[in-house]
């Protein structure tokens, strides 16, 4: 992998990973950022083969230990690691096709990254997918089968979460994985179908917050629930939904952000989306910030610093009474599909026509 000092992006992304947006009528707020700056330098992330790869998610213990786990152009599974000087590629051969789309961890010797295995017969099947970094090496984790899945979040090391395709979650607890029942909605009738779930956040409480969306009926896909619900005590609760409609195969109607959460505690939870950024205080959501062009990630630093990026180089962070855009890439056509910031770096996970990078900054002194 080679550094560069500057990349100029160039035209427009491939085009079956553009992400068409819901822009709001108002202007977003102006590129004012007047406290972060950054040196920027670029990593490429690319398979022995040459295929580009698309960094779908990130998460690090340190600034000297980072994880991506996404996809290369050819549909398989990629997980990849900095070691504080270099991306090293790290990805297992399980023996089988698989995809990773989400990375979370404890400590460098303690990571986990969800997923599918990739099974095709008449059509395409998926099945939950589990790794486990022990410091050493990627181990399959044992699952109760189920669909693949696509995010993953905890608390602690002994009580973690997983989502994703048409089904319940998993929780692990003292080592072991297990299904938890959801309300898959059957008075919808006999065409509705399981819930897509994910996002997800598990508060510092115990609480998890997951978003789940459904079609009503599989003849009308035109239509779709997009709910967020909590578990606590053992049981489900609907807080807030809206209705979704496409159109032109564009989800309108959010309420609360579709793509990533990030949260402080249970009354303090962020959302990021096709709309915009919104926060839940509690009781209800609220949308804070947008811009015109979709949010991917958002993450928090302990010094409670809060970036989210998006399309078209999007960068915004929270200084603890607004969100200041950082708008070093706003003009080139690149897409952020993840971040993970530290205190004095930040890494970002970028796509552009048809190649993966790591937009890596360090705080100027």
């Amino acid at each position: 992998m080679k550094t560069y000092k500057l990349l100029r992006f160039t035209i427009l992304l491939f085009f079956i990973f553009i992400s068409l947006n819901c822009s709001d009528p108002t202007e977003p707020p102006p590129d004012d950022n007047q406290y972060l700056k950054y040196e920027w330098t670029i990593d490429t992330l690319k398979n022995p083969n040459g295929y580009g790869v698309v960094p779908w998610s990130i998460w690090g213990s340190s600034d000297s230990s980072v994880f991506i786990a996404g996809f290369n152009l050819a549909g398989q599974g990629e997980l990849f690691h900095w070691d504080g000087t270099i991306w090293n590629r790290v990805t297992p051969d399980l023996g089988f096709n698989y995809e990773v789309l989400s990375v979370f961890g404890f400590s460098e010797n303690e990571v986990y990254a969800v997923g599918s295995k990739l099974i095709v017969d008449t059509v395409l099947h998926t099945e939950a997918l589990i790794l486990k970094y022990n410091g050493i090496s990627w181990q399959r984790e044992n699952l109760p089968l189920g669909s693949g899945l696509k995010f993953i979040y905890g608390r602690n090391p002994s009580d973690i979460w997983a989502c994703g395709y048409y089904g319940a979650p998993y929780r692990r607890i003292n080592n072991q994985w297990f299904k938890v029942p959801f309300d898959e909605r059957k008075y919808l009738g006999l065409m509705s179908i399981s819930p897509s779930l994910g996002p997800l956040y598990v508060a510092p409480n115990g609480e998890v917050f997951i978003m789940n969306e459904f079609y009503d009926y599989k003849e009308y896909p035109d239509t779709a629930m997009f709910y967020f619900t909590k578990y606590s005590n053992g049981s489900w609760q609907d807080l807030d939904s809206c209705r979704l409609v496409n159109i032109d195969g564009i989800p309108t109607g959010f309420s609360f952000g579709n793509k990533a959460m990030y949260g402080i505690n249970e009354n303090e939870i962020y959302s990021v989306g096709n709309r915009g950024l919104f926060k839940f205080d509690g009781n209800n959501w609220t949308l804070t910030t947008w811009d015109d062009f979709l949010y991917r990630d958002i993450k928090g630093t302990p010094e409670k610093l809060i970036f989210t990026v998006g399309d078209h180089g999007t960068i915004r962070y929270f200084n603890g009474s607004s969100w200041i855009r950082i708008g070093d890439f706003g003009s080139y056509i690149v897409d952020f599909y993840s971040v993970m910031p530290f205190k004095d770096e930040i890494f970002i996970g970028a796509y552009q026509l048809g190649v993966g990078y790591v937009v890596h900054g360090k705080v100027k002194k």
